[in-house]
């Protein structure tokens, strides 16, 4: 079995600020971050892929160059966590100890709780600034629009970033 002093599960922001900051703070960790993505997107700019100003592609860059020096990247998945043997197992059916676990995998968009969305959203315009997949139809929802209603919601449970429904309605 592969031993981490920190094992960090999600290369999200999140999970690479906290790398970088205990590995600023102790350049001897031995910090290893767990992420299958081989791209991140910096989601705050989303925002402003929806209102113009940026191309989704823009907020993209290839994992490996984010990830802090020193920290190692396991590109997988993990599939289970057993707290009290201080492990987890991947998908690629590795297991890895741990002396600190930081988990950090981020917001699951979960299209399919809000009936009818799933099928409509990027289409006839029904648009999400929450998905790279959907960020793009929200420009050019809003810039096809010459008359009508414009109708922006806020979800009222927890959402990614709580501003970002409110601040595309001010671009």
């Amino acid at each position: 079995m592969d031993h981490h002093q920190i094992v960090i599960v999600g290369g999200g922001t999140a999970g690479i600020t906290v790398a970088a900051r205990l590995r600023n703070a102790d350049p001897s960790l031995d910090i290893v971050i767990i992420e299958p993505s081989e791209k991140h997107y910096y989601q705050p700019l989303w925002t402003l892929v929806g209102g113009g100003m940026f191309k989704p592609e823009e907020s993209g860059r290839d994992e490996e160059e984010l990830i802090p020096y020193g920290v190692k990247w396991i590109q997988d998945r993990v599939d289970s966590f057993s707290p009290d043997a201080n492990s987890l197992s991947t998908r690629g059916c590795e297991t890895i100890g741990y002396d600190y676990l930081i988990v950090a995998p981020g917001i699951q968009v979960n299209w399919d709780q809000v009936k009818g969305l799933k099928e409509s959203v990027g289409k006839d315009g029904v648009c999400s600034n929450y998905s790279i997949d959907t960020v793009a139809s929200t420009w050019k929802f809003i810039s096809e629009l010459k008359q009508g209603v414009a109708l922006f919601t806020q979800p009222a449970g927890a959402v990614k970033c709580g501003g970002a429904p409110q601040k595309i309605c001010y671009l």
